[in-house]
């Protein structure tokens, strides 16, 4: 990376997190994003892919997941990152982790649907695991499937939400060793963000649909609703949509309505359309396509802390082929000018020349061919650039 960042190749991204400084990691092999002049490339020795990455915020160290059933440790701090700590999973394949803030405690589910918890000062298991025919009712016999979620409640960190494929809901206390609440939906869970005075938190699915729900009543949402679904006139649930694969839940301080930001989710009869990124605030609901697949994304936050109002003022979307960024705090959400070209398949350079003496009128005109190639978002010499 210098104002270009080296190219993943020959697959493409896989993963994202922020962390100190407000860079941001971009993870097939990974590469680091920021401004331009940041220049920082390292590589698995095994080529695998990155599946999930994990900052430890304000430490200088990055823990990696990938595809190989391998968790890393890099330490980000000398001038060349270098792994300090590998750990493999013989017996089970890692699904997501989950690092909560200043925490030495990062928690790996798996396929299996059990949920292990791993040192990061030592890299080594703790030994303690929370095993899946626990976490649900020993009365249950069905698997729930994969876990695909886990988080810290904001109001304490010593809870464990814990989310399966299947559409069950966890949560486990870590100190007493038993479950404060189960929820059992009869929907497929993509992905769950909190509120964040930890009393609510709401679930995507796979129907298209988020629900949202409140801990002193968890025997059904308080909330159910189809974003993209057409309402049916005799009253009965929407038409089922697309999966919403990820949703983020951010409040703010100007206002009572959260932002639910979230991908996916649009009805089946606009399966034409581009891949979209859907931005809830209050009454209004905007859609913004994207013309690459959308990878990840990731709200940036004022503050790291989950139990203090977010306020989100930026969004980095992901791209299978892009890497963009949207500003919260414009009403029309608007893309910030990226400072350098963010084409993750952009092909290698193996000739470069110089010419000298050339006509006066010539850069001019180089500028302005240029120029009229780049993705028009508004100059960021207005407001920063936020990674």
């Amino acid at each position: 990376m210098g104002n270009t960042f080296r190219h993943i190749q020959p697959w493409g991204p896989g993963a994202q997190s922020s962390g100190e400084y407000r860079t941001i990691e971009v993870g097939r092999e990974w590469a680091r994003l920021g401004r331009p002049g940041v220049d920082c490339y390292c590589q698995h020795d095994s080529g695998a892919a990155v599946l999930q990455l994990q900052f430890l915020i304000n430490e200088g160290a990055l823990v990696t997941a990938c595809a190989d059933d391998k968790l890393h440790l890099w330490n980000l701090r000398q001038k060349r990152p270098a792994v300090l700590h590998s750990l493999k999973f013989n017996r089970e394949r890692i699904t997501f982790c989950h690092l909560p803030f200043q925490s030495k405690w990062l928690y790996v589910g798996t396929e299996r649907g059990n949920t292990h918890i791993v040192n990061v000062e030592s890299f080594v298991l703790s030994g303690y695991v929370i095993m899946w025919n626990k976490a649900i009712e020993l009365s249950t016999k069905t698997h729930p499937g994969p876990v695909v979620h886990l988080s810290d409640s904001p109001k304490d960190e010593g809870r464990l939400l814990i989310g399966f494929e299947c559409g069950t809901v966890v949560q486990w206390d870590l100190r007493l060793k038993k479950a404060d609440f189960r929820i059992y939906y009869d929907e497929a869970i993509h992905s769950v963000s909190w509120h964040h005075e930890g009393k609510q938190f709401m679930c995507s699915h796979s129907d298209g649909s988020l629900t949202t729900w409140h801990l002193r009543n968890t025997a059904r949402p308080v909330q159910l609703t189809f974003p993209h679904g057409k309402t049916q006139r005799d009253g009965k649930k929407p038409e089922s949509c697309k999966p919403i694969l990820k949703v983020e839940f951010k409040t703010t301080r100007s206002s009572s309505e959260p932002f639910v930001i979230f991908s996916g989710g649009l009805s089946y009869d606009k399966a034409a359309r581009r891949p979209t990124l859907t931005i809830m605030h209050g009454k209004a609901i905007t859609v913004l396509e994207m013309d690459h697949p959308i990878v990840d994304f990731m709200v940036l936050c004022e503050t790291p802390y989950p139990n203090e109002v977010q306020e989100p003022y930026a969004v980095v979307v992901l791209l299978e082929k892009d890497l963009i960024v949207l500003d919260l705090t414009q009403s029309s959400f608007p893309i910030f000018e990226n400072p350098y070209p963010m084409d993750v398949h952009e092909s290698p350079v193996t000739c470069t020349a110089y010419f000298a003496d050339c006509p006066p009128d010539l850069i001019p005109v180089l500028y302005s061919m240029g120029a009229k190639h780049k993705k028009q978002g508004y100059s960021h010499k207005v407001r920063a650039w936020p990674v």
